[in-house]
């Protein structure tokens, strides 16, 4: 789920770019991975950990 907030968020400060050069590094050890599509309605656990990080960082601006 790191991933996926990360890539979708951009680099936008340091932090940003230091977690997804990690995720990288994590990556490019890995010798097969892939991301695909899931619906929403099929992965409600990880759509709500990605609303409570959005509504989070709309309270930080």
């Amino acid at each position: 789920m790191e991933m996926v907030v990360a890539i979708q968020n951009e680099a936008r400060n340091e932090l940003d770019s230091t977690r997804i050069r990690r995720i990288h590094q994590n990556l490019s050890r890995v010798r097969h991975w892939g991301i695909r599509h899931i619906l929403r309605e099929h992965n409600r656990e990880t759509d709500g950990i990605a609303k409570q990080f959005k509504e989070r960082r709309k309270g930080l601006q």
